[in-house]
């Protein structure tokens, strides 16, 4: 019996800029593990305001996200 396929994470950083707010203010970024930049973005717009512009800017090594105790399916502002 074969084991079960194990679906890869990748820990993306997700930019949240509120419209209508300073530029000075700048943007809030999340990292969230997810298998795709797709759920990533889906997981953390519950998080913020309906009228946020979300934006995968980026990604982590796994090494980071360890020592950043990251856990998968639980978005984190870093």
């Amino acid at each position: 019996m074969p084991g079960r396929l194990r679906r890869r994470h990748t820990t993306f950083l997700v930019s949240v800029t509120v419209q209508g707010s300073s530029p000075a203010s700048g943007a809030t970024v999340y990292a969230v593990m997810k298998p795709s930049a797709a759920e990533a973005l889906e997981a953390v717009r519950p998080l913020v305001d309906p009228s946020a512009t979300l934006a995968i800017v980026g990604s982590l090594s796994t090494r980071i996200a360890k020592a950043l105790k990251l856990k998968r399916d639980e978005p984190r502002v870093v």
